[in-house]
Formats: C-alpha cells, structure tokens, sequence
C-alpha cells in the first residue's frame, strides 16, 4: 500500500534506527513469528503522505515489498489507536472494501519501540494535485467519479452486525456524538474559536434528527485513495473510520475544502457530483440529492478546522516541529468562512 518513498534521504533510518541491523532483525523475527513471510527485510524508507501517522515501505529479499504503519511523534487527539484501525482495515477487507491487505498487527513494542501493523503495498497515485489537474493519471473524470461513489456505498453497505463486533454499540445519533466530539476537541485547545463554536452550534440544531449510523470511513477524500491506470486500486488511511451518518462521508468527499483547486469539480476535484452521486445509488440503491449536501459540508468545513488547529498545535507545543503541520493553522480562518457561507451564518 502507500505512495512512493520520500525524496529526502535522511528519512531513511528513522524508526528506531532502521536500518539498524538489529531492528532489522526483531521485525524479520516477527514476520516469521505471525507467518507473514519468511523473507527478510532489506529497507525501510519512509514514505510521503500521512500526515498524521507515519508509513514505512518495507522491502523484502524476495523482492515483495509490505507497508508499516505507525504512530507518527504526536497524536491527534480525534484519531484512532493503530490497533483500532487495523480491526477496521480488516473489517473493511473481509466486506469488500477496496483497501491494501492487511497482514497483522504488532503491539509489542519491544520491536520497533511503538505499536505498528502491516498491510500489503500497493502502487499508484495519491497526490490530490496530480489526480486533479491534467489527465495523465485520470484519463475519464466522469467513470473515476462514479466508481469512487461506488466504493464508498461498498464500505457503508457493510453489515452492522460486523461493525458492532469490531467497535462496539452504535451511538443513538452518529452526528450528534461527532459533533460533540468536535466541540470537546475545541476545548481543548489553548484559544477560544468562537466562529467554529457558533458552526457548530447551527449544525447541531439542523442535524440533530439524523440519527442513521453506518461503517464510515470519516476521512474519504482526494488524497486517501490510491490510482493506478485511472482506476481506484486502494481506499488509505482509515485512522477516522467508525460508526458515522453515510451523509457525513459524501459531504466530507464533495466538500470545498477537498478540490484542490478544482472548485468547478464538486466531487472531490475529479469529476461531477452527479456521477459520484450515481456510483453511490449503484452501490446502496440510495438516492441523495444535492441539496441535501450542504450541511454535511459545512461539517466537513468544521471538522478540518480543528484537526488543522491540533496539528498547528503538535508545532507550537514543540511535540512535532514540521512546516507543514504550523502552516495548517492558516487553513481555520477559510475553513470557517466557507462553512457560514455553507451555512448562511450572516
């Protein structure tokens, strides 16, 4: 699974010194212990993307390559624990998902220090400004949308019998306890955001009444999907999944904020919202309108805010130096503007 290593060589040997020889060998012992395989890993090189958790292509003497993925330095607050998304990239697997294989889970932290699992590695293009501009990985806009429509009706048609066996009871409103959720991770936060609170104050008075729960994905957008020859080969990072109203990842894929730069391509950058909302009715028989969008929307507005003010704060606490995640903090203010206008908060 992931997308190609990094360009910066010194990303190379991060992982509890890897490649240290003997680091190397408590993962080649692992692999054998939980029958993965028995060749042995020759390079760990980190690989771009995940901005939140770390992943690491593994290459095997057999030529096979596998991902690690791990804990990055410091945590968001509203992600799951690495042994939580692995029950549920195996939930998405076993009920059809198009997701990378997942080969086993390792908490023992006498391995590489930190709790990790392994996934199959697969190729092709994540980079949301690659798969929206210009047609070298995205030859048919129109067919790629429509399938991502589909694919995501495959992961919300998953049995919820299967989804309480691998995460527990069903809340009694799925966007009434995201939206609390929002609102505690606000909180926690060293300044007030008066803005957001009042988004989420309005969202909370139109949305109550949805009480509809399904296996969501929670972060399917542009950028967590891999392509290959034009075609979806893998769903990534499934961190944010769980119980989740199905409306809340169609209004997180068509939002604003995901169209790098494609704002007249309302599903995701790629392609029209009225194919997506095709592929959607093909996969669960379920028709939406556009129309109904627009509060989800504004969600997803919201949602980024914050996961970007806690990652602008894994730099200003020092828990995480990185450009990138002190530049997200300057994301908020658009976010928030885009879901009052989503909204019509004058």
């Amino acid at each position: 699974m992931l997308r190609e290593p990094s360009s910066d060589p010194t990303r190379d040997c991060a992982i509890e010194g890897l490649p240290n020889p003997s680091a190397l060998e408590r993962l080649n012992q692992w692999f054998t212990r939980n029958d993965v395989t028995r060749s042995a890993v020759t390079r760990a090189s980190r690989l771009s993307g995940g901005a939140i958790q770390e992943n690491w292509r593994l290459e095997m003497s057999d030529g096979r390559s596998f991902v690690l993925r791990t804990d990055a330095d410091a945590a968001i607050p509203t992600s799951c624990t690495r042994a939580e998304e692995y029950l549920r990239y195996r939930l998405a697997f076993d009920h059809g998902a198009r997701v990378a294989r997942p080969y086993g889970l390792c908490e023992d932290l006498s391995v590489i220090g930190k709790p990790f699992f392994i996934l199959e590695f697969v190729s092709g293009v994540a980079a949301g400004h690659l798969l929206t501009k210009g047609n070298a990985s995205v030859s048919d806009r129109e067919a790629l949308a429509f399938e991502l429509g589909e694919l995501i009706g495959v992961v919300h048609r998953t049995p919820a019998d299967a989804v309480l066996a691998a995460m527990g009871p069903r809340p009694e409103s799925a966007v009434s306890a995201s939206i609390d959720h929002l609102r505690g991770q606000l909180d926690a936060l060293p300044d007030v955001h008066p803005a957001l609170e009042l988004c989420l104050r309005d969202l909370e008075s139109k949305l109550c009444a949805a009480t509809e729960g399904v296996f969501t994905h929670g972060d399917f957008r542009t950028g967590n999907y891999m392509v290959d020859n034009g075609r979806v080969c893998a769903i990534l990072d499934w961190e944010f999944s769980g119980w989740g109203h199905p409306l809340e990842d169609l209004g997180w894929f068509t939002a604003p904020c995901w169209r790098f730069g494609r704002p007249d391509l309302s599903a995701g950058g790629i392609g029209s919202l009225r194919s997506f909302l095709e592929g959607y009715r093909q996969a669960t028989g379920r028709e939406i309108q556009p129309d109904e969008l627009g509060e989800w929307q504004a969600l997803a507005q919201v949602k980024w805010a914050v996961i970007a003010l806690h990652q602008e704060e894994r730099h200003a606490s020092g828990a995480q130096r990185s450009l990138e995640l002190a530049l997200s903090g300057r994301l908020v203010a658009g976010l928030t503007l885009e879901a009052m206008n989503l909204l019509e908060i004058r």
